[in-house]
């Protein structure tokens, strides 16, 4: 408990002095392609070193705010980046399995492979649509704290989805090779874990193990 709360007090501090909303308004095209360049390279150079989550945390925002400004221009170039850049945060393999628990099906590693799969398909695609509905957004760190199971939630502000702005959480945990990934994002107390939970069960009923997993 001690180290987590050296952790989270150190994220607080990096965070807080850290301005994402203006990091990603100030970066052109040209820009983008640098940093993916420069972080490229870095990932290729420091693979075996597991990323804090200081350091996760932070480029996670500043990736989903360089989206967000892509966003307003080229939707194309955005499906792109989020296949790129963003996605790689998520665990989805982890998020797929915490869907599941409530179902206590046993699926072979073939339906499991595919509902991850299809899970990381949905997830993609509504981003990429809810980014794109509107002009200007922008995320802006708001607080970080420890969560059961040694998690990190990351509390964001969204400037500019809705007139009066809006309020998320990011769950990011700890993997087995210790790196932070993405793990659930919360919305107005509803998970996106949570969220798929019920559709599982709903589908499962009304049309079985293989007609859900075609129908999700």
């Amino acid at each position: 408990m001690r180290r987590l709360n050296v952790i989270l007090l150190t994220l607080l501090l990096s965070l807080s002095a850290f301005s994402f909303a203006q990091e990603a308004s100030e970066n052109n095209q040209d820009t983008v392609d640098s940093q993916n360049e420069n972080i490229a390279e870095a990932s290729v150079s420091e693979s075996h070193k597991p990323t804090g989550p200081v350091k996760t945390i932070q480029t996670a925002i500043v990736k989903l705010n360089q989206l967000t400004t892509v966003a307003n221009y080229s939707p194309q170039l955005a499906n792109t980046l989020i296949k790129t850049q963003v996605a790689p945060l998520f665990d989805f393999d982890h998020i797929a399995s915490e869907i599941l628990l409530v179902s206590n099906l046993n699926l072979g590693a073939d339906e499991q492979l595919y509902f991850s799969n299809k899970i990381k398909k949905n997830i993609i695609t509504s981003l990429l649509s809810r980014l794109t509905q509107t002009r200007s957004t922008s995320f802006q760190f708001i607080s970080a704290r420890p969560v059961i199971g040694g998690s990190i939630a990351v509390k964001l502000k969204v400037n500019g989805y809705y007139s009066y702005g809006m309020f998320l959480d990011i769950i990011f945990h700890q993997t087995a090779s210790q790196a932070w990934k993405i793990s659930d994002i919360v919305l107005n107390n509803d998970s996106l874990v949570n969220y798929y939970q019920k559709m599982v069960l709903i589908k499962l009923r009304r049309y079985g193990v293989y007609g859900m997993l075609g129908r999700l």
